[in-house]
């Protein structure tokens, strides 16, 4: 599946920001983020690019570009793929990185196909064609091989990172990098201002002040999927989940509270991935959400909306689609945290550029069932979502951008830091002695 063409987000690029001195080592990069992850290995979570590698890269435009492969090739059919290993790379534990290694860790992320060692890499065989295989593998099959070592990790607290003396790219320019999780965005962007930290996120509404204070801005992709979805039982009639879905406005919320970042959208996948996604009408109809929420027995016409108040602005778009259900005679009551909501509010995040994989994972973290989708094709990916739409309550709202802020002794010789889907990669980050 051919991918649009795509461009980051910037106030400045990384050309504005590289300063006049040459890149020089050492210093430790101050990095705070509102999620608290419990686990490094968790693909939605962008400090893994840091550790661990892949047989391919992306580059900026979603191109593959070899990484732990320095070259690969298919048949005609694309069921039959052979990667030729980089050599001489030595993982974080002091092994070589070897043909068996890397096909055990191909073999555990590619079910249904027949992974073998060759004698300088690995062959991939499937049942079917696996024409996105290198989109899966630039997300799948990580081995511990990146430029930064994990020193310290404190689920949902903090983390810190040591150059890898041993990266096969080259040593990175940064000594260590120090995570704080759990900062809210409006007190990350007071540690960036003051001085305490040097990278943060950024909600949308913050871009301008970021931008006006000099600072770098980087964003991903709109990569990250804002939703509502049922708790089990409520979404059985589907008269309740269609008057709600046809009562949100979700224009007037894109507009005013993420200030036109992203896409507004009523599909799981962005239409930047998928390419369909604009056949999942979003637009409001009051008129027929009130007729189906009058035809409801009264008592099915009260909902309660919960949502995460570290999620960016859900207190804001949880109160919106309250003032959107109550036109059309639906009430809804909003608040944080409560286990027994009958919709919850969510964010999640896309961890793959295959949309196979991107539309399991998004499935799977929500609590759905493992998507049939018979073939890579887009018609099939199509239903596949359409199903899951109709039956399992889900109304998607909205696809937008993961922005960081960058402070003025950070310095990029190279690509942006951020990939397409939001993660990390600061082998080439350097940092001034002193702010300019």
């Amino acid at each position: 599946m051919r991918l649009s063409a795509w461009l980051p987000l910037a106030a400045l690029s990384a050309a504005a920001i590289a300063a006049a001195t040459r890149p020089h080592y050492g210093g430790t990069l101050r990095v705070e983020m509102h999620g608290t992850p419990a686990a490094l290995d968790d693909p939605a979570e962008p400090l893994g690019t840091m550790v661990y590698e892949t047989l391919v890269r992306l580059d900026e435009r979603g191109a593959p570009k070899p990484c732990l492969a320095v070259s690969w090739q298919h048949d005609s059919a694309a069921k039959r793929w052979q990667f030729t290993l980089r050599p001489q790379v030595k993982l974080q534990d002091g092994s070589p990185l070897t043909p068996a290694t890397a096909a055990a860790a191909l073999g555990a992320v590619l079910p249904g196909a027949v992974v073998a060692a060759t004698p300088n890499g690995v062959t991939v065989r499937g049942s079917r064609p696996m024409p996105d295989l290198l989109l899966e593998l630039a997300h799948t099959g990580r081995l511990q091989a990146g430029p930064f070592r994990m020193t310290a990790f404190e689920a949902g607290k903090r983390a810190s990172l040591a150059a890898n003396e041993d990266y096969w790219g080259g040593r990175p320019y940064l000594d260590t990098i120090a995570v704080e999780f759990g900062r809210a965005l409006r007190d990350q962007l007071a540690d960036l201002e003051l001085g305490k930290a040097d990278v943060v996120e950024v909600g949308p509404a913050d871009l301008r002040r970021a931008s006006d204070h000099g600072r770098a801005v980087w964003s991903s992709a709109p990569a990250t999927l804002i939703t509502l979805i049922f708790a089990s039982g409520r979404s059985e009639d589907p008269r309740l989940r269609e008057a709600l879905a046809l009562a949100i406005d979700r224009a007037a919320m894109f507009a005013v509270l993420l200030q036109r970042q992203g896409e507004i959208s009523a599909a799981l996948l962005p239409q930047w991935l998928s390419g369909y996604a604009f056949a999942f009408p979003s637009d409001p109809d009051l008129a027929r959400a009130r007729e189906l929420a009058a035809s409801l027995p009264p008592a099915n016409r009260r909902l309660s909306l919960t949502y995460d108040p570290a999620m960016r602005i859900a207190r804001s778009l949880a109160e919106r689609v309250a003032v959107n259900a109550r036109d059309a005679g639906l009430t809804v009551d909003v608040s944080p945290q409560n286990p027994r909501g009958d919709v919850r509010l969510v964010e999640v995040r896309l961890t793959s550029l295959a949309p196979v994989r991107a539309l399991d994972g998004i499935a799977a973290a929500l609590g759905l069932p493992e998507p049939s989708v018979p073939d890579d094709s887009a018609a099939a990916i199509y239903e596949s979502e359409r199903h899951l739409l109709d039956v399992f309550g889900v109304i998607p709202l909205f696809h937008v951008p993961v922005f960081y802020a960058a402070g003025s002794r950070v310095h990029v010789h190279g690509p942006l830091p951020i990939t397409r889907l939001g993660d990390w990669r600061f082998d080439d980050v350097w940092l001034s002695v002193t702010a300019p």
